[in-house]
């Protein structure tokens, strides 16, 4: 609630991908808290449970930290609908975040594992393969290999990609404004994103990194445009940790009351833009979900 875009954002996700089958045994890659995968699949905690109650070092949060690689003895998500599927793998290179993914109830294994380093299944395991963060990967070509290693040849990979357009905007702010806006704007609203994003392709550029990982590509979605991009990229995230801390300080019953508020004002605002195509705006795309086959 105290990031509402990113709220609009994984609803547009959500509904680009309300359609796919998770056929078990499955395997979420870089899942980190699960929460998104939780909710995907039809889980609902109760409204007043929220990822903020647990994080930490918001001091460092304009000094790139993840403030949400943190968990609390008393960190439970209190499940009120449990997803009508589960997920057999999740892995993660945040012990934290692995953490709290199992108090969801939703992975049957959780395996701490950095994505730099081949995955520890054996061959032709998976059903089915999703990740969000491939592009996050800096040895991304053995990546590739390995999710189609360890993919059932009748099995389906569904990786969320983001693409090229996705920094135009950034970019622009940097080339064309920094001597009006001045460096530090820019590096507050930018902090650190925009070299977070080690691999960055057109839509032509992917298919191309796929294939040649030896996937095939048999659709593609989008999942977001620029605009969702620039909403996105500003929204209340600079000012989130003060939010946060803020929040963190109210009285339980009158934080709640206020949530309850606020989320239905941001939900009637930002409803329309909850879709992975708006027909009213620019479709190109910043995000796309590629679905793939494990090539002969």
């Amino acid at each position: 609630w105290l990031r509402p875009e990113n709220a609009m954002w994984r609803a547009a996700n959500c509904r680009a991908m309300e359609d796919l089958e998770f056929r078990e045994p499955s395997l979420d890659i870089s899942c980190g808290d699960g929460l998104f995968s939780f909710y995907m699949a039809g889980g609902r905690t109760d409204p007043a449970f929220d990822i903020f109650h647990a994080t930490e070092n918001l001091e460092n949060f304009f000094n790139n930290a993840d403030i949400y690689n943190a968990t609390t003895d008393t960190y439970s998500p209190p499940v009120v609908e449990h997803p009508d599927r589960n997920i057999t793998v999740g892995t993660d290179w945040k012990a934290d975040l692995l953490d709290k993914a199992d108090e969801l109830d939703f992975y049957k294994e959780l395996v701490e594992h950095d994505n730099n380093d081949p995955l520890p299944f054996e061959d032709n395991r998976f059903k089915t393969v999703f990740s969000n963060s491939t592009y996050w990967v800096e040895n991304i070509d053995m990546h590739l290999s390995e999710i189609k290693r360890v993919t059932h040849p009748d099995g389906k990979i569904y990786l969320v990609l983001k693409l090229s357009y996705i920094t135009n905007w950034l970019d622009k702010l940097w080339e064309e404004h920094e001597e009006f806006l001045g460096s530090e704007v820019i590096e507050i609203i930018d902090r650190g994103r925009s070299q977070n994003k080690k691999h960055l392709h057109t839509n032509e550029g992917w298919k191309e990194r796929l294939e040649d990982a030896g996937l095939e590509v048999v659709d593609s979605r989008t999942t977001a445009t620029q605009l969702h991009t620039r909403m996105w990229d500003i929204g209340l995230r600079p000012i989130s940790p003060f939010l946060i801390r803020m929040a963190n300080g109210l009285p339980p019953a009158e934080r709640t009351a206020i949530k309850e508020e606020w989320v239905d004002t941001f939900e009637t605002l930002l409803a329309p833009f909850a879709y992975p195509e708006v027909e009213y705006r620019d479709r190109q795309a910043a995000e796309k979900v590629f679905i793939l086959e494990p090539g002969e």
